[in-house]
Formats: structure tokens, sequence, C-alpha cells
């Protein structure tokens, strides 16, 4: 009896989790970008303010008071100047949005120890990469969506 009900509970706990997993996978915001001449005119500003400090091939944190943009921002032009890249088979700008985005992580809050400092942009280094990675497997990427 005791084993029937650590398997009942058991059960109940995994279908309680499935449900909050569906739940919380349902309810999940998708940011759209619209791509438009004045949007990617804004993200090409963007970008060129951003790509002088972070195409010296260095790896080095950089304060991120320097960043002339949000995080945010330079992450929503870059994906916007990376669906035009793709579009327009400019394979060798795409490449360096991508290393632009990634290389985001170099700017971190300069008020931490340089070890904090690194310790930080290697985790968000890694985000950025899945973020990205994400990004262009799936819409609006995805060639069975018309693209």
């Amino acid at each position: 009896m005791l084993d029937m009900n650590i398997w009942l509970g058991v059960i109940v706990l995994t279908l309680v989790l499935y449900g909050v997993r569906w739940w919380h996978s349902s309810t999940r915001k998708v940011r759209v970008y619209r791509i438009s001449p004045e949007s990617l005119k804004r993200a090409k500003e963007v970008l060129i303010a951003v790509l002088p400090l972070v195409e010296d091939g260095e790896s080095f944190p950089l304060d991120q008071g320097r960043l002339p943009h949000s995080k945010e921002d330079v992450k929503s032009a870059a994906k916007i100047m990376a669906y035009y890249f793709w579009r327009s088979k400019q394979h060798d700008e795409l490449a360096r949005v991508k290393q632009c985005f990634v290389a985001l992580s170099r700017f971190q809050d300069n008020s931490t120890d340089m070890e904090a400092q690194e310790r930080q942009a290697s985790r968000e280094r890694a985000q950025l990469e899945r973020e990205l990675s994400y990004y262009m497997t799936h819409s609006p990427f995805n060639a069975r969506r018309g693209c």
C-alpha cells in the first residue's frame, strides 16, 4: 500500500509539473521584428556606433558606460540586421553582426572587480550565443515559413 501511495504521488507531481510547463510555454511572449526602411536605417546606425568598440579582436571586459546604446537596443538592431543580411545573402556582413551580438558580453558593470566581470562576461557570452542560435534557427529564418 505504501509503495502505491508513493508511485501515485510521483505520477501526480509529474502531471502537475508538465501542466505548469505547458501553461508557461503557452503564455510566453514572442518579439516580432518588423523590417521597414526606418527600422533598417535605425538598426544600421546603432550597429555602426557599436562595431568599432567590439571589432578589436580582444576578449577583455569593457565598461558598460562606453556602450552608446542599451544592450537590448543593440541586440534588437543586430537581429534586424542579421535577418537583412541573411535575406540579401551578404554572409560576410552577417558574420560581423553575429560577432557583434556575442561581443556584447564584454560590456560589464565597471564597479565590480575584474575577476567578477570576466565571470559575468563568460556567462553572458554563453547566453548570447544560445539566444542568437535560437533566433537563427527559428523564425524568421525558418525557410518553411515562406521567407
